[in-house]
């Protein structure tokens, strides 16, 4: 072995990293310059993709660094209970594909916000929801992604997290400032190829070494710690359901909570989120979406196998740095005093993985985190131009929004580090319970919010909005509180000061915010105005055969921005295009000094080289094909055509037969689920 910049890798493993980076770096070249100069090659895929891609860009942006350190460390810690998440998603992905994407696909949106502001109209609904999308990326997704990966590389390398943290960002920013969606989805479409590859390998060599999955099961109690065995309490004691699905109401990880608890924040994040659903609409049609969704969720059944049981497998082998209790022994081994089980992965790779394949999944751990981060990236770029940017610049130039949505990336990112110390400090041992607690305190109100107006036409404005703001207060209150408190370490829980309503589990919390939310919604919308047919024509699950378009509702004047439900109904409204609010204005002699800057026309020297490269992060090296457009102009082209096209298509008898086979599918997949489920259930409790 030979040491690089204080690392344990072999010549092999950063000869395999630098094949992998030139493979990734320069594909990421050839889209960047088939999509430059295009706001919808940045922000939008065309509709174009084929079912392939688009289930592997699904799995490849869900599944980042903090699945492999969170599954693999809530594995070590109490058994497979965590993978009943991955499960369950299963079934969101089904419920993306048949109820929710033929609903967004037939209003043509590009972002949720868009949809609401056509289902239930006004501007405060649309505006919530865009600073909550904004803000759940950096809590769950952008700060999470950074910390795991720079957790790996800081065990894995020996390098600074911070240091880590930014090589990183440089790296997946490159593929999002560059190509854009569609650059996006096909680099992960390679990299979950890569991912599953060396995460395969690791599961065999993890495997072998315990002897299978039977042995997992018999082994596992008995991987205590020196130090807990020396110890008068219980703490580091592997949970005694440890080989199974379903758990007690009392457990960590209840199976009442998972199914259900799980199931409520899994249809805000399966069907509700941007970074996911931007991927299904970028589906060439309907048929290809729901294959695509087919393909994810085949593919969601390989975190128990190649994460969770790996993470066992580490607690078995290295039973003293994993399992250890005692505060400052984790120290030591983790710089943390709350427990060790989140580097059960990167030991596996550092200590089982042969020369060469290290250098593999070293380079799987950084496709994980890009595919999760370039999402993030794009699709948050994507909802704060459209929907919070062009509120306040209606004729914003394309030049304009490429350097806001990539300016706005960096203050995403520069929050997100800021946020890093404070997950350090709050999530303890088990970082994938951090994801699910704050995911479980803010989006029960928006998945009730979607479903039940998806689902039923006598949900309005007022409704929405109220349970939408009710809901925020109750899981603020919780998120606060919870946060404000430090989690003790197993051995100093005596010590814990926090009330019991903190530790009311998160699981149950989101049932009972959701069940709130939902019933001020109901309750709000019953006693107002209901919203006129015309307005929702469409918008429905029920109502996807009709093919009169929606008329855009009204909005009041005024700070609230509400929906004009009391507007008269017999006065003439043409449609307006939802995407378009006023024509093109010329540029401003300001705004063509500003683009002037990126000319080069007669630039020479160092001057040439800085204006070069500034266009290039910006993707301006077009000047006179940027100016004069519109993002909204592009997107909205040909509206009311692709709309009719959109419902012949559902109506076609070879596509209605690709639906037919698409179903089917769908029955196998969840019927698995079901066996899974049963499979992995060894429910059986002590009595000695």
């Amino acid at each position: 072995m030979v040491a690089v910049i204080g690392t344990v890798l072999h010549w092999s493993d950063i000869l395999v990293l630098l094949l992998y980076f030139l493979l990734i770096l320069g594909f990421g070249v050839w889209s960047s310059c088939k999509n430059r100069g295009s706001v919808g090659g940045y922000f939008l895929a065309g509709r174009s993709m084929h079912f392939i891609p688009v289930g592997a860009s699904l799995f490849a942006s869900n599944i980042g660094s903090g699945h492999f350190i969170g599954l693999s460390g809530s594995g070590a810690s109490s058994g497979i209970g965590v993978a009943g998440f991955e499960i369950g998603a299963v079934y969101m992905l089904m419920i993306l594909g048949w109820l929710f994407v033929p609903v967004y696909m037939k209003a043509e949106v590009y972002t949720m916000p868009q949809y609401l502001k056509l289902r239930f109209g006004g501007e405060r609904i649309r505006i919530y929801l865009t600073c909550l999308a904004l803000m759940l990326s950096i809590f769950t997704k952008i700060s999470v992604d950074l910390y795991s990966g720079a957790v790996f590389l800081q065990q894995a390398l020996n390098w600074n997290l911070y240091a880590s943290v930014i090589a990183l960002i440089l790296l997946a920013a490159f593929f999002t400032v560059g190509g854009g969606l569609t650059a996006v989805i096909w680099t992960d479409f390679i990299q979950t190829v890569i991912m599953i590859i060396s995460a395969v390998i690791l599961m065999i060599i993890s495997f072998a070494r315990v002897g299978g999955i039977e042995k997992i099961r018999s082994l596992f109690p008995y991987a205590i710690a020196n130090t807990t065995l020396r110890s008068t309490t219980e703490c580091g004691i592997p949970n005694e359901n440890y080989f199974s699905l379903i758990r007690p109401f009392d457990a960590d990880l209840p199976w009442f909570g998972i199914i259900l608890g799980g199931a409520i924040v899994s249809v805000w994040y399966w069907s509700c989120d941007q970074v996911i659903v931007q991927r299904t609409l970028a589906a060439k049609n309907l048929s290809h979406a729901r294959a695509g969704c087919l393909v994810a969720g085949l593919l969601k059944f390989l975190p128990l196998f190649l994460m969770v049981f790996p993470g066992m497998v580490a607690r078995i082998l290295f039973p003293d740095e994993i399992g250890c209790t005692d505060p400052n022994t984790c120290y030591q081994v983790c710089h943390s005093r709350n427990g060790c089980n989140d580097i059960a992965y990167p030991l596996l790779v550092i200590r089982l993985m042969p020369n060469a394949i290290r250098g593999l999944t070293l380079a799987c751990m950084i496709a994980a985190l890009m595919s999760s981060l370039t999402s993030i990236f794009n699709s948050s770029s994507t909802i704060f131009t459209i929907d919070i940017w062009q509120r306040f610049r209606k004729n914003a130039h394309d030049w304009e929004l490429m350097i806001v949505g990539r300016v706005f990336v960096m203050i995403l990112v520069a929050v997100s580090i800021l946020w890093i110390p404070i997950i350090r400090a709050a999530q303890g041992s088990r970082l994938f319970d951090y994801i699910q607690a704050v995911q479980s305190f803010l989006a029960p109100p928006v998945a009730a919010c979607y479903l039940l107006g998806i689902l039923w036409k006598r949900i309005n404005e007022e409704g929405a909005f109220w349970g939408l703001i009710s809901g925020l207060f109750v899981g603020m209150v919780r998120f606060i509180w919870e946060y404000s408190y430090t989690a003790m370490p197993c051995e100093l829980e005596h010590l814990d000061k926090r009330p019991s309503i903190v530790r009311f589990n998160f699981l149950y919390f989101s049932i009972l915010l959701f069940v709130i939310s939902g019933i001020v919604t109901i309750v709000v919308s019953l006693l107002t105005k209901p919203i006129p047919d015309k307005y929702i024509a469409g918008l429905t699950i029920f109502d996807l055969d009709n093919l009169d378009k929606p008329v855009p509702i009204p909005t009041r004047s005024g700070s609230m921005y509400k929906a004009n439900t009391y507007y008269d109904e017999e006065q003439p409204c043409s449609f307006e295009n939802p995407y378009q609010d006023q024509p093109e204005a010329p540029p401003t002699d300001a705004e063509k000094k500003a683009l002037h800057f990126f000319d080069t026309k007669y630039s020479t020297g160092i001057s040439f080289y800085v204006k070069t490269g500034f266009a290039w992060i910006c993707g301006l090296e077009k000047n006179d094909e940027l100016d004069g457009q519109s993002i909204h102009s592009n997107s909205a082209a040909n509206d009311n055509t692709s709309s009719r096209r959109s419902i012949c298509v559902l109506r076609e008898p070879n596509i209605s037969s690709w639906h037919k086979y698409c179903s089917y599918g769908a029955v196998v997949i969840l019927s698995f689920c079901v066996f899974i489920w049963a499979f992995f259930t060894d429910y059986r409790i002590r009595l000695n």
